[in-house]
């Protein structure tokens, strides 16, 4: 006769099954970005009938992770009708409605744009000095359209909240707000009054990327590479010092200037490999610019094993004008 444990049996009857052991073990595995085995642990305790909060959530915190972002928000749903005062809960459920927004046509775009907004509000209505979700909050209010419930202004005011908080943090807001807004004057204005900003990637990076997009390339190669000589510790200081590289990259591309910059900056981005989405794009910028200098032979060392693996029909259909 099979043995049927005590938690199996709670889990049919709907009930908590969610031991303190449970928890540790699944937090242990988000501590060392092992979702996977976190979903796996998660997966035989969850079902129709579950009615643990925890178990749901958990489970859809790791789907998120993971990139299903139709699980994860399914799940979510189900934990916050359970838990509805959970601001963690609320955070996770509206990264997994943003998540699907992006993913999502854009006549039902909009109706996940909004669980998004209102989780997150709900999130910081929770816990009012919650940093993570009052980044989250302002950050939605300023790159959603109106319709969907953006408000600069509203960035704004979360972003002076926040940085009662975490300077820096509130700080790099306001400076994403202006920039988007189009506000130079005060960004600059910003950026000079801040110790804090002028040393940090982000600043220069946003300065270059409003350079490039009208087309005033050669000042932005020179942002790029300002940001990119930022030396920083935390992970969002990284990402932004990376992405510096490839948009400088980019620039001298687009540009048709500064070859040897672009192909040491982007040379510097590959060889680091912390940001894989940008790979495959990052090889063909460094391939267009080895042709720039005439150095054929090692443009096609990239471009013939990147069109036999690549999936990505805009790349291939780059690399064929080329070869």
């Amino acid at each position: 006769m099979k043995r049927v444990t005590y938690a199996a049996l709670l889990v049919s009857l709907g009930l908590n099954a969610a031991p303190a052991d449970l928890q540790q073990q699944v937090s242990d595995l988000w501590q060392h970005q092992d979702f996977a085995a976190a979903k796996n642990l998660l997966a035989d305790q969850v079902n129709r009938k579950t009615t643990d909060a925890w178990l749901l959530a958990a489970l859809g915190r790791s789907e998120l992770e993971l990139g299903q972002a139709d699980a994860a928000e399914e799940l979510l749903a189900r934990a916050i009708k359970i838990d509805a005062d959970n601001a963690r809960y609320q955070f996770w459920f509206g990264r997994a409605s943003c998540d699907r927004a992006q993913q999502a046509s854009m006549f039902s775009a909009l109706g996940y744009a909004k669980r998004c907004r209102q989780a997150f509000e709900q999130a910081v209505a929770l816990a009012p000095t919650d940093t993570g979700y009052l980044k989250a909050l302002g950050k939605y209010y300023a790159q959603a359209p109106g319709i969907a419930g953006g408000d600069k202004e509203q960035a704004l005011t979360v972003a002076a909240r926040l940085e009662h908080y975490d300077p820096l943090q509130g700080q790099l807001l306001q400076l994403e707000v202006l920039f988007s807004a189009e506000d130079t004057a005060a960004a600059e204005q910003l950026i000079n009054s801040s110790a804090l900003l002028q040393s940090r990637p982000e600043p220069y990076f946003m300065r270059g990327i409003q350079l490039a997009q009208s087309r005033d390339y050669p000042a932005a190669i020179a942002e790029f590479s300002k940001a990119s000589a930022q030396n920083v510790d935390d992970e969002d200081g990284k990402r932004n010092r990376l992405l510096a590289l490839y948009q400088l990259g980019r620039a001298s591309v687009l540009g048709k200037t500064h070859y040897q910059q672009g192909i040491t900056a982007l040379n510097e981005f590959l060889a680091d490999g912390s940001l894989p989405d940008f790979n495959e794009w990052a090889q063909l910028r460094l391939s267009q610019l080895y042709l720039a200098r005439e150095q054929r032979q090692q443009a096609e060392a990239i471009l013939v094993p990147l069109l036999a693996r690549s999936q990505d029909d805009n790349l291939k259909s780059e690399i064929k004008k080329i070869l």
